[in-house]
């Protein structure tokens, strides 16, 4: 599947790994950055949704999506690991967690922008869930010089990998696409209930922020790993 991903917005804080074991598939390792690891709310627009073989989906090929994520390794090999993925596209959700398993939720979700300002709006409406909300606005600022890697913007953002458990396998899931480049942004949060499975504190303080553009990524057949 060929996508592009617009108006992306990188919000990370520090984790105890301690703290988030008990969430993570016992199959993984938590990936680490200097001994801490780390929970992120990234937000997006996704546009020309294209499947393999196929010209682009002429009826509704995008959507809003809203994910929680955190970094594991398996094998020795890191990547992304989804916690939960909020989506404006009933059809997409559906697809999505039948055919790949992954644990994507059905909300109602916009976006208001003005210049180099943004707010992103979304409540969860997948029935059998609690419903959830995160409000935040975003102010977009300088463009940062390619991250180098190492770096702690480097460790979070270039990850060319997502695993799932599906039954006792576990997948890997290939993600290509060029390195992403980065602006500063600041957000303030109003209203967040995706990480309400975490003490307050540790999602109350500022996060990292980082914003990006444009990206476009090709996602690969997942891989049974052995």
């Amino acid at each position: 599947m060929k996508q592009s991903w617009e108006d992306l917005v990188f919000m990370h804080w520090p984790v105890p790994p301690q703290i988030l074991r008990p969430f993570i598939p016992s199959q993984f390792e938590i990936d680490l950055y200097d001994g801490m690891a780390w929970i992120a709310i990234v937000p997006f627009h996704m546009n020309d949704i294209q499947l393999r073989g196929f010209s682009a989906i002429p009826v509704r090929n995008h959507m809003l999506e809203l994910n929680v994520r955190t970094y594991v390794r398996y094998n020795n090999e890191s990547g992304v690991y989804f916690i939960s993925l909020d989506a404006n596209h009933r059809l997409g959700v559906f697809l999505a967690r039948s055919l790949f398993g992954l644990p994507y939720l059905n909300a109602s979700m916009r976006t208001v922008k003005h210049n180099d300002h943004f707010a992103f709006l979304s409540r969860r409406d997948h029935k059998g869930y609690e419903p959830a909300q995160f409000h935040s606005r975003i102010h977009v600022k300088e463009t940062l010089p390619p991250s180098k890697q190492g770096s702690l913007a480097y460790w979070l953002t270039e990850r060319y990998a997502l695993w799932i458990v599906r039954g006792a396998n576990v997948y890997k899931g290939p993600i290509l696409h060029h390195h992403w480049e980065l602006q500063n942004a600041e957000v303030e949060i109003e209203i967040n209930d995706l990480l309400n499975f975490l003490p307050a504190h540790i999602y109350t303080q500022d996060p990292v922020t980082h914003y990006s553009k444009f990206l476009k990524t090709s996602i690969f057949p997942f891989e049974k790993q052995t």
